[in-house]
């Protein structure tokens, strides 16, 4: 399971509240990278947040075994992406396709394969930081494996690790590549989005939980045991948008610029 992410800080806040741009690389991205889609993508504009600076839209596709998600936060100028799909991809094509579509003064992107167990922790800094991204591959899987089950419990998932949902959970079932059948949940939230995919036949599940709010780790990793039991091989968290802080865009040259045509009056 080969798991891409970006973040991109500084770029045009009008591309970020573009729900059509959106849209287009929900639906040209896997198509690029050869990736079987398993459903439309799905676009949620969110402009109502618990926090102000957070509006933006939150927008996912299922892939045949895995997700892309994008995740646009306008006022901050900033966007995230994710990208985990069972089978090998042109990791370089999607970064060229993502920086065309959401060009940024500052750009990171990382892979890591979650069947390796090679993923290490990175430190994760409140006051430097956007936010954490908890991964969790499990094995011997125990938990709940049939659409109605999984809905329930990611319906509940959010509040009782703290978070705050902004749609009802959206669940499938399909078929990965390889033919190996699959579930796969995701629900987003006001803090960017969680995600499941469960496979069966090899009583095999990977997790993701990524947070533009800073979270108590020991309290969500015991929920998510607790709901998603199994042998965890691996539970991963590591910091997205590092250095944020530096790179936050600053409102007052903006409104300073704006103003620039006064200087001649």
């Amino acid at each position: 399971m080969r798991h891409f992410t970006m973040d991109g800080f500084q770029g045009f806040r009008s591309r970020f509240d573009d729900i059509r741009l959106v849209q287009e690389l929900l639906e040209e991205i896997p198509d690029s990278l050869k990736l079987q889609p398993a459903m439309p993508p799905f676009v949620l504009p969110y402009y109502n947040g618990v926090i102000a600076e957070d509006c933006g839209i939150s927008a996912f596709v299922f892939l045949a075994g895995g997700h892309f998600t994008l995740h646009t936060f306008s006022f901050r100028e900033t966007f995230f992406a994710d990208l985990i799909y069972p089978s090998p991809f042109d990791t370089k094509k999607l970064s060229y396709l993502l920086e065309s579509g959401f060009p940024c003064r500052t750009t990171t992107d990382h892979v890591v394969d979650r069947n390796s167990n090679a993923m290490e922790n990175g430190p994760v800094n409140e006051d430097r930081d956007f936010g954490p991204h908890l991964m969790m591959d499990i094995r011997n899987y125990s938990g709940p494996t049939t659409m109605d089950t999984i809905f329930d419990v990611f319906d509940r998932l959010p509040p009782s690790v703290q978070m705050t949902p902004i749609m009802r959970p959206y669940v499938i079932r399909g078929r990965a590549a390889d033919g190996q059948a699959v579930i796969s949940a995701m629900t987003m939230i006001a803090e960017s989005h969680v995600a499941l995919h469960v496979f069966p036949e090899t009583s095999t599940a990977y997790f993701d939980l990524f947070s533009c709010r800073f979270f108590d780790l020991n309290l969500v990793s015991g929920a998510l045991r607790a709901a998603f039991p199994g042998e965890h091989v691996a539970e991963t968290l590591v910091a997205r948008g590092v250095d944020y802080s530096k790179l936050r865009r600053e409102r007052e040259p903006e409104v300073q610029r704006s103003k620039g045509w006064l200087n001649v009056l």
